[in-house]
């Protein structure tokens, strides 16, 4: 692929349009995982894939270092689906290992404009022997408004090939009903800025409020971003949202720490629903007859 010339980093801190080409041909970039979870019964339920970078010098170098790199130099195609193999290739080994654990990956509008995307990704999952059922691809709202038709096509068709289709920081766009209308979403993720702290702001309230109810009036799964308290738990839990995601649940973690937090994480939630559970009556344990 063509690479676009661009002035070179704003940043210190950002890869170089020469360091992605490199990187992405040595596999210097990674996936982190973050736990998503149900609020109602606390189950696990999946993970969204997050890149990072393992620079030869610098170390592990988050994505707002490289991400805005890859999409000014023309590389976002060459990224996102090196992201796609190293999520589906992770999938097959927590399968072998036992577990199945349903993934979401992040998407570019630029990545929609491939009329072959669909047969691209399900001939990834058919070498590894995976289902599209469970891959969720998230798209961001606020791009996604302004390219609503180049873009329908391919998501329909990415709809009918079995994957979930996801609206990333919904609130931050101006999605319209009828553009949700249209659109064959089947998740709706609402953006942290308006989840973490919503319990004491009303504005904030209202509007994660009014977006999990037009979620639910459209057949979406309702995923709340940015949960980082116990006040944010609570409060997305008070409003009906279906999942949570944050750093009250976990950070980002590498492939290999993730089946043992999904253990800790079920035997703290067992713990506390044993705990809670109300305690039968028990005469030897000298608890009141309660004939008397």
């Amino acid at each position: 692929m063509p690479m676009k010339k661009i002035d070179g980093p704003s940043s210190p801190s950002e890869l170089t349009p020469e360091e992605i080409v490199e990187g992405l041909r040595n596999d210097h970039l990674e996936l982190f995982f973050q736990p998503k979870v149900s609020l109602q019964d606390h189950r696990f339920l999946g993970v969204e894939a997050l890149a990072r970078w393992r620079h030869p010098t610098r170390g592990l170098i988050p994505p707002d270092c490289f991400i805005p790199v890859v999409e000014q130099c023309g590389l976002i195609d060459e990224f996102s689906m090196a992201v796609f193999r190293q999520a589906a290739r992770q999938q097959r080994r927590w399968l072998d290992q036992g577990r199945l654990v349903r993934i979401n990956v992040n998407f570019s509008m630029e990545n929609l404009r491939r009329i072959d995307l669909p047969e691209i990704l399900e001939g990834v999952l058919t070498a590894e022997r995976l289902n599209t059922r469970h891959f969720v691809l998230e798209v961001t709202e606020s791009r996604l408004m302004h390219n609503l038709k180049l873009c329908l096509d391919i998501l329909i068709r990415l709809r009918l090939k079995g994957f979930g289709l996801s609206i990333d920081d919904f609130g931050t766009g101006y999605s319209t009903m009828e553009s949700l209308k249209q659109l064959p979403f089947s998740e709706l993720k609402i953006d942290s800025s308006f989840v973490c702290g919503a319990g004491t702001d009303g504005s904030e309230r209202a509007i994660l409020e009014s977006s999990i109810r037009l979620g639910r009036t459209f057949g979406l799964n309702t995923v709340a971003e940015g949960v980082e308290t116990q006040q944010d738990w609570d409060t997305v839990l008070a409003e009906n949202c279906a999942e949570a995601q944050g750093y009250f649940i976990a950070r980002p973690m590498p492939a290999n720490e993730l089946p043992r937090w999904i253990e800790h994480w079920e035997k703290q939630w067992r713990q506390n629903n044993d705990e809670n559970q109300p305690r039968e009556t028990d005469e030897r344990q000298g608890m009141p007859d309660p004939s008397s």
